[in-house]
């Protein structure tokens, strides 16, 4: 029999982004170590499907709020048949019915916290992330201090787990067949952001950046990787600025670490609700300098004047006169890529991400 903890995941949501992916990153990470891990989410939810096809066992909840009750019950059942050490849930629906399975059944529960949208300092917040939950692990140092200061939680209570980076992948990948793929000169400056498409990546604010950029560099490139909501948005803003040429959107890519390695300057032009950004941490295990927005937990890895530029958010023009003193300077590029790489490998390394989750659950369950 193991000797080490079962762990379940509960996740609600069902996109797909940078919290899903470390969702399915940190299962697959942590079964690599020896423990049992299991998900439960609905069965429509992509992330039920990856899970599956990454060879962890899964159950279908459902999780929508007619369903509540059902699916609470759903996974007392799950968590008593399969004999679970650790529940950790992750998303607001999925963390009640969670919290409460896992107190009805006597299991640890850890509540997860990858965002930093505020919080409501109400009763009931107060109490999935006080009384029903053992601990908190967030994504970032800030939002951790959101924590502290929104909620009043002990910070003995609450770890910063930021997602770890494979660093492997990135040293093994070659972007020159993206940039040949993409029709990108060996001339051209390519500015590159990796995210979801959705409203508070920013993404309008990097594409009202380029007219500036490309005033001092015709043969700049913008490209945005990622699939989302905005899509039409933002090609209907590159039409309306007449740079539709010079804005690539790829779509989806499941080979980002190529993409990333295309890349001559990442940006991060998020102005709400960041821990610390997995394409930031990528971009500079790539050797990339970085601009980022001064939202969440992006300060904490984009430091400013050494690892990248950090500049306010919706502002397009800092954004702008952040990538063409980059542009200009490609040794001080160079020096700021090469520090970003440190920063990883002395403290954001995927192994040292599953270090920190062992460490945890020896201590809950201890």
């Amino acid at each position: 029999m193991n000797a080490r903890p079962t762990i379940l995941h509960t996740e609600a949501s069902d996109g797909w982004g940078g919290q899903e992916i470390r969702v399915l990153s940190e299962m697959v990470g942590i079964r690599s170590r020896g423990y049992e891990v299991i998900l439960a989410a609905p069965y429509e939810a992509t992330i039920y499907s990856r899970a599956k096809d990454a060879g962890i066992e899964v159950f279908p909840v459902r999780m929508d709020k007619p369903g509540f009750i059902m699916g609470a019950y759903e996974l007392t059942r799950v968590i008593r048949r399969i004999r679970v050490s650790i529940i950790t849930t992750h998303s607001s629906r999925d963390s009640w019915m969670g919290s409460i399975a896992g107190r009805l059944t006597g299991i640890k529960v850890i509540r997860a916290r990858h965002i930093s949208s505020s919080l409501r300092a109400d009763p009931l917040t107060r109490l999935v992330y006080g009384p029903l939950c053992d601990c908190v692990v967030t994504t970032g140092e800030f939002i951790k201090g959101q924590l502290m200061s929104g909620l009043g939680l002990p910070a003995d209570k609450i770890f910063s787990v930021p997602t770890g980076v494979d660093v492997a992948k990135f040293d093994s990948a070659d972007g020159s067949e993206v940039r040949s793929e993409l029709n990108i000169a060996p001339d051209e400056v390519v500015i590159g952001s990796a995210a979801v498409l959705r409203s508070w990546k920013g993404h309008d604010y990097m594409v009202k950046a380029m007219p500036e950029i490309l005033a001092e560099f015709p043969k700049a490139r913008l490209v945005i990787a990622g699939e989302g909501p905005r899509r039409q948005k933002i090609e209907a803003l590159t039409d309306k600025l007449g740079i539709s040429d010079r804005v690539t959107l790829t779509g989806y890519r499941d080979d980002i670490q190529r993409v990333i390695k295309a890349f001559d300057i990442a940006v991060m032009a998020s102005y709400a609700s960041e821990g610390i950004p997995q394409f930031a941490l990528q971009a500079m295990t790539a050797r990339k300098p970085v601009v980022g927005t001064e939202i969440g937990g992006i300060p904490e890895v984009v430091i400013d004047g050494v690892t990248g530029f950090v500049v306010p958010p919706r502002d397009s023009a800092a954004i702008a006169g952040a990538v063409k003193r980059l542009a200009h300077d490609p040794e001080l590029s160079a020096r700021m890529g090469l520090a970003g790489r440190d920063m990883v490998m002395d403290r954001f390394t995927f192994d040292r991400m599953l270090d920190r989750l062992e460490r945890i659950y020896k201590r809950i369950l201890s």
